[in-house]
C-alpha cells in the first residue's frame, strides 16, 4: 500500500514537474515568440526610418556650413567681420592646435579615435547613469554623431532623430576619415556668444587666431560645449546690474551693457586638463602650469570692427556687395545677401584705414563743428522759417513720467464720442497712399530736443502712435479723428489729467530716446584716378549697425553744383574763362529781379574766371541761359548724378535747379565727390567703388569690380575749370582751404543754398578729392559758422591726409595755352587794358588751343573829359581842364534809372556820354569843323594795314601764345 502510494506520489510528482516545464517552455516560447515579432517591429520601424533617411554627401560640409565673410582694408587689413546669426571662420585641421584638438577629444568623445560612428559602451554607461539618476544627465553622442546633429539634423529630443543620428554616423565615418570629421566637428560646435566653430570662439573670448591659444585656453575653450551659457567665461550685464565690488569688469565700452567676468566656466576647463593628463596628452608640469594660470586676465572679448570705426563705411561695402552679385552673378536679392552673411566671402574694400581714421577723429571732436542757431518761441520750443513748431523742447511735449502730452486745446470729442486731433499742432498726420487714393493715414509724434552737457541741441526723431489704423481717417478739415470704438475698448490709451490735457503713456507712442546732435554733417574722400572711396563718413556722434548714411542721402548743393553743370559745358562748348557776362541785374520771365548775388551787390563786366571765384549767382544764370537747361542736365549725368527729378509737377528742368543747386531732391556728398573728380581725372568720370573683388575662403575670385568710365569733358576744359577753382582757393571764396603745404595745388568750390539750410565745400588736389556737407536733419538755418565750418574741417582733414606727400600741381594737357588777356572785354590787350582806372585789367588765361581771343579790346576807350564836370571836353573846354582818361563802354549800355537805381561795382568807369555844359559859346553847339572826341566804344582811327588800333602796343609773334610753363 504504502508502495503503491509512493509510486503515486512520484507519479504526481513527475505530472507537476512535465507540467511545469511546459509552462516554462511555453513562457519561453512565447517570451521568444513576443520578442522576435518585437524585434521583428522594431527592426521594421528602424527600417522604416533608416529608409526614409535622405541620403548624405560627407564631401559637401563645408557647403552646409554658415561662415561669417570679411572687409578688408586696400591693404588686406582686416576691419569687418560680418555676422549673419553668428560668427564662423573655417579653418582647417592641420591651422588648429594640437592641444585643442586633443581637449575636445579627451572631454567629448575619448575613444573617437577607434570606434565606427557611435560607442556602445558610452551608451550603455549613459543608460546607467541615466537610470541612476531617475532622468538624462549624460550624453552618449560621439564626436561623429554631434557633427551629424549639426549638419542634417535639428535638436528635436525624440528616438527616431537617434536612430537617424546613428544611422548617418556610421554612413559619414565610412565616407570621411577620422581628421576630416574632426575638422568639420571643430569648425561646427557651437561655442557660445555667438561663436559657431573654435576659430570663432578664439575671436570672441580672446581676440586671438586659434594658432595663438596657450593650453589653460584651449582646455577653457573645449569645455563650454556641454553648456555654452553656463561655461561660458563671460557674462553681459546691463549696467546698472553691476557691482564693481562683485563684478570683474572686462568691457564697459557699451552705452547699456558691460561684459564681466564669469568663474563658473573653471571646474569644466580643470576636468578637461586633468582628462589630458590622464590620457597622457599633457605632462604634469603642463598641467600644472594651466590650472594655475589666470585667466581672466586673459579675455578680451573680439569686436566685429576695427576700433574707432563707424559703420558707415562698411554698411556702404555690403550694399555694393550685395548689389554687384545681383548684377554680375545673376542672384536675387535673397541669395546675393545668403552669400554675403553665410558664405565666408573675403570682401576688399577700398577703404584706406588711416584716411578713415583721421575722418572719424575729426568727426569725434565737436569743435571742429558749430553750435545750432535756431528761432524760439517763448516756451523753448524751435521754430521754422514760417514761424510753426519745427522741434518741441522735449520737457514742453513729455512729462516726468514720460507721458505724452495733448494740451487741452488740440483736441476735442465730438457727439458720437469720437476724438478729434487737430491738425498743425503736436502730432503729425501722414497720408498712406494705395494705387493713387489715400488708403489710411500715420499719426506721428513731432520731432524734440534736448541739449546736451555742451548745450548743443540733441534731435529726438518722433515716431509713430500705435492706433491702428481702421481706427483713424481724415475729417474734412483734414483733422484727425480716432474711433470711438477704439476709446472704448482701449480706456487707458488717452488719458485725461486735471487740466484736461490727455496724456498717453509711452507704450503707446515713439519717440527716440538717444538724440542725435545738431548741426549734422557727411565727408567723402575718393581717389579720382580709379574712383575708389578711400574715406566716408555719414554723420556725427553716432554709433550703431545700419546708421543713417548722409553721405549717400542727397541735399541741396547750392553753388557747388555750378562748376558741373554750368562752368563744365560752357568750356567744354567754346566759352573761355576769360568770356565776359555782365553782372548786373537780370530778371526772369515774369519780370521779378532774379538771381541775387550772395554778395547782395553786382560787380559788372566779369570773366567766368571771376564767377566761379566769387559765385556769381547772376552770371551762372546768364550762362545756363545760352546753354540750355538740358545741356545742363545732360552733363550732370555724364558726371554720375542719378538724383534729377526731370518730370511731374517739381522737377530740376530749370535754373533755379541746375544753375543755382536749388533741386528737387539734391546731390548726395557721395555723388559730388565723384563728379568733381572727374575733373581732377581729365574729365573722365569713374563710377565711385567700395571695394575691389571678392574672393571665396580659398582665395578664388567671385568677383572684380571694375567701375563704369565716362568721358564727360575733353581734358582741356576739365583743367581749365580746374584752374578756374584753383584761383577760387588763391583768392576767391575758398581761400581759408588752402594746405599747409602750399606746394600742393588745390581747387574747389564752396556751396551754401539761399535758405542756408546746407552749406558744401567740394575741393580737390592731384591726389585726392573730398566733399564736406553741413546741415541739420531738419530745415533748420544754418549761421555764418557753418559756412565758415565747411572750409576749416576740410582743410583740418585733408593737411592730415596730405601730410608727407611732395607737392604738385595740377597736370596741363598740351592744347592748353596760355596767353594774355583784357579781364573787361576777353579778348587780347591794348594799352588802354593796362590804363584801367582800376589798375591793368591784364592777366594770363588759360585757353584749350583754338579758342584763344584773335580781336583786341574793344571796351576800353580813351576820351578827352573836362575835369571840372567829368564830362566830354568840347573846344571851348580850358586845356587846363582838359584830360585824357581810360573809361569802359559796355556793348550794352546799362541804365540804372531801369533797374530800380541799383548800380553795378563799375559803373562808375563807365564811359560819359554828355559834354561839357560849362564850356561853350553862348551854350550853342561846337563850331561845325569841330571833330569831338572818339564817342564812347570807339579807338583812334585803324591803321588800314594791319588793322591794330593806333597807338596801341601790338603783340609780338611770342607773345600771341605762350606756352605755360610750369608743367
Amino acid at each position: 500500500m504504502t508502495e503503491n502510494n509512493e509510486e503515486k506520489s512520484r507519479s504526481s510528482k513527475k505530472k507537476k514537474k512535465k507540467k511545469k516545464i511546459s509552462i516554462i517552455r511555453i513562457f519561453i516560447l512565447m517570451f521568444l515568440l513576443v520578442t522576435f515579432i518585437g524585434g521583428g517591429a522594431l527592426a521594421g520601424w528602424v527600417f522604416a526610418i533608416v529608409k526614409s533617411a535622405e541620403p548624405i554627401d560627407g564631401s559637401d560640409i563645408y557647403t552646409r556650413l554658415d561662415e561669417n565673410s570679411f572687409i578688408y582694408d586696400n591693404q588686406g587689413k582686416l576691419i569687418e567681420k560680418v555676422e549673419g546669426d553668428g560668427l564662423r571662420t573655417i579653418v582647417k585641421i592641420d591651422k588648429i592646435p594640437e592641444d585643442l584638438k586633443d581637449a575636445f577629444i579627451a572631454i567629448e568623445d575619448q575613444d573617437f579615435m577607434t570606434h565606427r560612428g557611435i560607442n556602445p559602451k558610452r551608451i550603455v554607461k549613459a543608460l546607467w547613469e541615466d537610470l541612476k539618476a531617475g532622468a538624462p544627465v549624460q550624453g552618449a553622442s560621439t564626436i561623429t554623431q554631434q557633427l551629424v546633429k549639426n549638419l542634417y539634423l535639428t535638436n528635436e529630443k525624440s528616438v527616431e532623430r537617434k536612430v537617424k543620428e546613428a544611422y548617418y554616423a556610421f554612413q559619414l565615418e565610412q565616407q570621411l576619415l577620422k581628421p576630416q570629421i574632426l575638422e568639420a566637428y571643430l569648425n561646427t560646435v557651437y561655442l557660445g556668444g555667438g561663436a559657431k566653430g573654435v576659430q570663432g570662439a578664439a575671436f570672441t573670448y580672446f581676440s586671438k587666431d586659434i594658432s595663438e591659444l596657450d593650453l589653460a585656453e584651449c582646455a577653457l575653450i573645449a569645455g563650454i560645449t556641454k553648456n555654452p551659457s553656463k561655461y561660458s567665461p563671460l557674462k553681459t550685464l546691463r549696467k546698472e546690474d553691476v557691482d564693481p565690488n562683485k563684478h570683474y569688469i572686462i568691457d564697459d565700452s557699451d552705452e547699456i551693457y558691460t561684459i564681466v567676468y564669469d568663474e563658473r566656466y573653471k571646474p569644466r576647463q580643470q576636468l578637461v586638463l586633468k582628462i589630458m593628463k590622464n590620457e597622457n596628452k599633457i605632462t604634469e608640469e603642463e598641467y600644472q602650469s594651466a590650472m594655475n594660470e589666470d585667466l581672466k586676465t586673459h579675455l578680451k572679448p573680439g569686436k566685429k570692427q576695427v576700433y574707432g570705426i563707424s559703420s558707415f563705411f562698411t554698411d556702404k561695402v555690403k550694399s555694393d556687395v550685395i548689389k554687384a552679385i545681383m548684377e554680375q552673378l545673376g542672384k536675387t536679392e535673397e541669395e546675393a545677401k545668403i552669400m554675403l552673411y553665410n558664405r565666408g566671402l573675403r570682401i576688399y574694400s577700398t577703404m584706406d584705414l588711416r584716411i578713415q581714421k583721421i575722418l572719424e577723429k575729426e568727426y569725434e571732436d565737436n569743435k571742429n563743428f558749430p553750435g545750432l542757431i535756431a528761432k524760439k518761441d517763448s516756451a523753448g520750443n524751435i521754430l521754422a522759417k514760417n514761424r510753426k513748431v519745427l522741434m518741441y523742447k522735449r520737457t514742453n511735449l513729455i512729462n516726468n513720467q514720460e507721458q505724452l502730452i495733448i494740451p487741452k486745446g488740440h483736441y476735442q470729442y465730438d457727439p458720437a464720442g469720437n476724438l478729434i486731433l487737430f491738425k498743425g499742432k503736436r502730432l503729425n498726420f501722414t497720408s498712406l497712399y494705395e494705387n493713387g487714393q489715400i488708403a489710411g493715414v500715420r499719426v506721428s509724434v513731432k520731432d524734440s530736443y534736448t541739449l546736451n552737457a555742451a548745450k548743443e541741441v540733441l534731435m529726438h526723431k518722433g515716431g509713430n502712435l500705435k492706433i491702428p489704423s481702421e481706427y483713424k481717417q481724415y475729417d474734412s478739415n483734414k483733422n484727425v479723428i480716432v474711433s470711438s470704438s477704439f476709446i472704448s475698448s482701449n480706456p487707458e490709451f488717452f488719458i485725461k489729467d486735471g487740466s484736461g490735457n490727455l496724456l498717453i503713456n509711452k507704450d503707446n507712442y515713439y519717440i527716440s530716446d538717444k538724440g542725435v546732435v545738431q548741426p549734422q554733417s557727411a565727408m567723402v574722400i575718393i581717389d579720382p584716378y580709379v574712383g575708389e572711396i578711400k574715406g566716408l563718413v555719414g554723420g556725427r556722434e553716432v554709433k550703431g549697425r545700419k546708421l543713417y548714411n548722409r553721405a549717400i542721402e542727397p541735399r541741396q548743393p547750392g553753388s557747388s553744383i555750378k562748376p558741373i553743370s554750368i562752368y563744365t559745358p560752357a568750356i567744354d562748348n567754346g566759352w573761355t574763362a576769360a568770356t565776359v557776362v555782365d553782372d548786373v541785374p537780370h530778371y526772369d520771365g515774369n519780370g521779378r529781379m532774379w538771381p541775387r548775388n550772395w554778395t547782395k551787390r553786382f560787380d559788372g563786366l566779369s570773366t567766368l574766371r571771376r564767377g566761379v571765384e566769387m559765385s556769381m549767382n547772376v552770371v551762372a544764370v546768364k550762362i545756363g541761359e545760352k546753354i540750355g537747361v538740358q545741356t545742363s542736365i545732360d552733363y550732370l549725368k555724364k558726371f554720375g548724378i542719378t538724383s534729377l527729378v526731370e518730370k511731374g509737377r517739381y522737377n530740376d528742368q530749370n535754373l533755379s535747379a541746375v544753375a543755382l543747386g536749388g533741386m528737387t531732391k539734391g546731390i548726395s556728398p557721395l555723388e559730388m565727390t565723384a563728379a568733381y573728380g572727374a575733373l581732377a581725372n581729365e574729365g573722365i568720370y569713374i563710377q565711385p567703388k567700395s571695394f575691389t573683388k571678392i574672393t571665396d575662403r580659398e582665395g578664388n575670385i567671385i568677383l572684380e569690380n571694375e567701375s563704369y568710365k565716362n568721358y564727360v569733358a575733353s581734358p582741356g576744359a576739365a583743367f581749365i575749370v580746374t584752374d578756374m577753382m584753383r584761383t577760387t582757393v588763391t583768392s576767391g571764396t575758398a581761400r581759408k582751404a588752402t594746405l599747409n603745404n602750399k606746394n600742393i595745388q588745390v581747387a574747389g568750390k564752396t556751396g551754401t543754398t539761399s535758405d542756408s539750410y546746407d552749406a558744401w565745400f567740394v575741393g580737390y588736389t592731384p591726389y585726392y578729392v573730398g566733399a564736406v556737407w553741413m546741415g541739420n536733419d531738419l530745415q533748420i538755418e544754418l549761421g555764418r559758422a557753418a559756412t565758415r565750418g565747411k572750409l576749416y574741417l576740410w582743410k583740418k582733414v585733408m593737411d592730415q591726409v596730405h601730410e608727407g606727400l611732395p607737392g604738385k600741381s595740377f597736370t596741363k594737357p598740351k592744347d592748353v595755352i596760355r596767353i594774355s588777356v583784357d579781364t573787361k572785354s576777353g579778348k587780347l590787350p591794348t594799352e588802354f587794358s593796362k590804363l584801367d582806372p582800376r589798375g591793368s585789367t591784364v592777366r594770363s588765361e588759360y585757353f584749350i588751343k583754338g579758342t584763344q581771343p584773335t580781336d583786341y579790346d574793344d571796351v576800353h576807350v580813351q576820351l578827352e573829359v573836362d575835369t571840372s564836370t567829368n564830362k566830354l571836353a568840347t573846344p571851348y573846354c580850358p586845356p587846363t581842364l582838359v584830360e585824357k582818361r581810360v573809361f569802359v563802354k559796355r556793348k550794352v549800355p546799362y541804365d540804372p534809372a531801369k533797374n530800380n537805381g541799383i548800380v553795378p561795382g563799375d559803373y562808375k568807369y563807365e564811359a560819359p556820354i554828355e559834354y561839357c555844359p560849362d564850356h561853350n559859346e553862348f551854350n550853342s553847339q561846337p563850331p561845325i569843323d569841330f571833330v569831338p572826341s572818339p564817342s564812347p566804344g570807339e579807338n583812334n582811327p585803324l591803321d588800314p594795314e594791319n588793322n591794330i588800333p593806333d597807338g596801341t602796343i601790338q603783340p609780338n609773334e611770342n607773345e600771341e601764345i605762350i606756352i605755360d610753363s610750369q608743367n
